[in-house]
């Protein structure tokens, strides 16, 4: 009961991955991210062990292929999974099991992957890939995070018998490139929230001043203010960070 599009920005060299899902906490669940920038993801019924497996694999310096093979020859309930791979270097690859929920199925591009399962069609996947295909100017995390909402609003996750599902809860995570391939410039989570992609895309827009906060404290120590001093001139200016919890007691 998860869609999901992993990918990577040809103009910045970054990549990431967002998804959203009925079950809960499942950015601590699904994703992975080796330290040479690769996505992973684990979804459907989905399974820890072979998101390790896979992780693994990448790690020890195997291609996308390899590393989607192993947990298809050792997990005996591999029809049930919906595994994803992006290499930070080459071919994205998927595999939607057979027994994964109807409506169950991928789109792999040339630099991403739209996949889901228990969705209201096939058309969900398919308006992920538009939305991402048709912003390649915006960063990276815009870029997922509109794939995320157009799912959403293509009718998301839907039983067979016609009742939609709510996104209780969501993940976007973005990687940096060259050197700071394994970075994460975004790691945003919602694990339980009554629409959790509105929520994420909240948190984004908040994150999107507060992150600037946190790079100048890694690279700037000295010339950084408080935390108490940037908000108070970052509230100031209004608009959405003003809805992020005060800093007071």
């Amino acid at each position: 009961m998860t869609f999901t599009i992993a990918a990577r920005c040809e103009r910045t060299g970054q990549a990431g991955l967002a998804m959203a899902t009925v079950s809960l906490a499942v950015g601590g669940l699904c994703p992975w991210f080796t330290s040479n920038g690769d996505v992973i993801s684990s979804q459907a019924y989905a399974s820890k062990r072979d998101g390790e497996l896979m992780y693994r694999t990448m790690e020890a310096g195997k291609t996308a292929s390899e590393a989607l093979a192993v947990p298809k020859e050792l997990d005996p309930d591999i029809d049930f999974r919906q595994l994803i791979v992006l290499p930070r270097q080459g071919n994205p690859i998927v595999f939607t099991g057979g027994k994964c929920r109807s409506w169950a199925g991928h789109i792999v591009g040339e630099h991403f992957i739209t996949a889901g399962n228990v969705l209201a069609g096939q058309h969900v996947v398919t308006a992920m890939a538009n939305a991402f295909q048709a912003s390649d100017q915006p960063d990276l995390g815009e870029r997922l995070l509109r794939a995320l909402e157009a799912g959403r609003d293509a009718g998301g996750q839907t039983l067979p018998d016609g009742t939609a599902l709510t996104e209780r809860s969501a993940s976007l995570c973005v990687l940096g490139s060259g050197a700071d391939r394994a970075i994460r410039l975004h790691d945003l989570r919602v694990d339980m929230h009554g629409s959790a992609v509105h929520e994420m895309r909240r948190l984004y827009e908040v994150h999107r001043i507060h992150g600037a906060y946190a790079e100048s404290r890694d690279l700037r120590p000295e010339q950084t203010p408080s935390m108490v001093v940037f908000e108070a001139e970052a509230l100031r200016n209004g608009g959405v960070f003003a809805s992020r919890p005060s800093c007071y007691r």
